[in-house]
C-alpha cells in the first residue's frame, strides 16, 4: 500500500503553524544531522518531502546533496516553487527509484504517521542504504490517528482528546485519553433517560466510535471536531464529568480514563519496524530547543509559546514546565519560543 498524499491545503496550514517556531526547529534539525551524519558522499534522500519545509532547515552542505521524493504531484510542484534548483522525484516511501545502497542517508519530516505499511517502507529504506547509513525521522506535529484508532476500536476503547489537563505537563504530550466503549454506550443511554444534556450534545459525535463496522476516517473526523474547538472541549469535560458523577450516584460503575500518547504509539511502531528491517536504533526521544527573540506584533501579550508534537501553548507567563532547560527568562519585549520534536534515528546494520 502506498503512502497517503497530504490533504489539499494541509501543507500551507502546516507551514503557517510552524512559522513562529522556525528558529528552534532548524536548530534541532541542524544539531541532529551534525551529530548523526550521512555515510560517505552519496546523495541524501528525503522521503515524503511535502512542500519542502525540511529543506530550509538543513545546513547548506547537506542541502546541496539532497534529493527530494514525494508521491503527490501538487507537493512536488510546491518543492520546485520553493527552490528552483531542487532535485525532486515522484515516489512513495514503499517504492523508491534508487539503486541498492546508493543513498548516504534517508530523511523524513512527519512521514511515517502517513505511511500505511510501515514495515514495507522500512524494508525499502534499508535497501537503498549501505551498512552504516542512517534514517533520520523528525515529527514536530501531531500524528495521524486512523491506524491507532483502528487498533483501539478492536480493543473496545474509545479515544477522546485530553480535556482534563494540560497535555504539556508530561514528557510526551498526553493528547488522548481512552474510555471503555461499553461504559460510554451505557453512560450515553443513562444520560438520555435522565434528560442529561451530555446525551444530546455528544451522542452524534461519538456515533462513529460506537458504530459497527468501525470507520477510522469518520472516527478521526469526530475526534478532530472536539479537539479543534475550545468550547467543545470545555463542554465535553464538564458534561462527561457531570453525567459520570450522576450515574455513579445511581449505582453505575465508575471508570477512570486511560492515558494514551499518540507520539509514543508512533515510537513503538517505528522501533519495531526498523529493528525488523535490520537497523540499530540510535535515538528515539523528544528533542527540544528554546530561543529568545523579539515578540512579533501579534505576540505582544505573550512571554512564551511552544509547539510539541502538534500541541501548542501560548502563555502570558512562563509555564511551570518547560520543554528545554532555560537559564534566563525572556526580557521585556522578548518571547521565549520552544519546539519539541520526536527524533527517531536508526543505523543500517551490515
Amino acid at each position: 500500500m502506498a503512502s497517503s498524499p497530504p490533504p489539499p491545503g494541509s501543507l500551507d496550514l502546516l507551514e503557517r503553524r510552524r512559522a513562529p517556531y522556525a528558529g528552534p526547529l532548524a536548530a534541532i534539525a541542524g544539531d541532529l544531522l551534525a551529530r548523526f551524519q550521512p555515510a560517505g558522499d552519496r546523495p541524501v534522500l528525503e522521503i515524503g518531502a511535502g512542500a519542502g519545509q525540511l529543506r530550509g532547515w538543513l545546513p547548506p552542505p547537506l542541502r546541496a546533496r539532497i534529493v527530494h521524493s514525494e508521491p503527490s504531484d501538487a507537493a512536488t510542484r510546491a518543492v520546485r516553487a520553493r527552490a528552483a534548483d531542487a532535485t525532486v522525484v515522484r515516489a512513495t516511501a514503499e517504492a523508491l527509484p534508487f539503486a541498492a545502497r546508493s543513498c548516504g542517508a534517508v530523511l523524513g519530516l512527519c512521514v511515517f504517521d502517513a505511511v500505511t505499511d510501515t514495515q514495507a517502507a522500512a524494508t525499502e529504506i534499508a535497501r537503498v542504504l549501505p551498512p552504516g547509513g542512517r534514517f533520520v525521522h523528525l515529527l514536530d506535529m501531531a500524528t495521524l490517528l486512523e491506524q491507532p484508532f483502528e487498533k483501539l476500536a478492536g480493543s473496545g476503547l474509545v479515544p477522546i482528546p485530553n480535556v482534563f489537563g494540560d497535555p504539556g505537563d508530561h514528557d510526551w504530550p498526553l493528547d488522548i485519553v481512552l474510555l471503555e466503549r461499553d461504559w460510554l454506550e451505557n453512560l450515553l443511554r443513562f444520560a438520555a433517560a435522565a434528560g442529561h444534556p451530555f446525551a444530546a450534545a455528544f451522542t452524534p459525535i461519538f456515533a462513529p466510535f460506537l458504530a459497527a463496522p468501525f470507520d477510522a476516517d469518520a472516527a478521526s473526523g469526530a475526534f478532530k471536531a472536539i479537539a479543534g474547538s475550545g468550547d467543545r472541549r470545555r463542554t465535553l469535560a464538564a458534561l462527561l464529568t457531570s453525567a459520570s458523577r450522576l450515574s455513579v450516584a445511581e449505582g453505575h460503575r465508575a471508570v477512570e480514563p486511560l492515558p494514551f500518547h499518540s507520539g509514543r504509539y508512533l515510537q513503538s511502531l517505528l522501533g519495531a519496524s526498523f529493528a525488523a528491517a535490520g537497523f540499530a536504533i540510535e535515538l528515539s526521544e523528544i528533542v527540544a530547543r528554546a530561543i529568545r527573540r523579539p515578540a512579533a506584533d501579534d505576540e505582544k501579550a505573550l512571554r512564551y509559546r511552544s509547539l510539541c508534537l502538534g500541541h501548542e501553548r501560548l502563555e502570558s507567563e512562563l509555564p511551570r514546565r518547560l520543554l528545554a532547560a532555560v537559564r534566563e527568562p525572556p526580557s521585556d519585549g522578548d518571547i521565549l519560543v520552544e519546539a519539541g520534536v520526536f527524533a527517531f534515528i536508526a543505523r543500517r546494520l551490515g
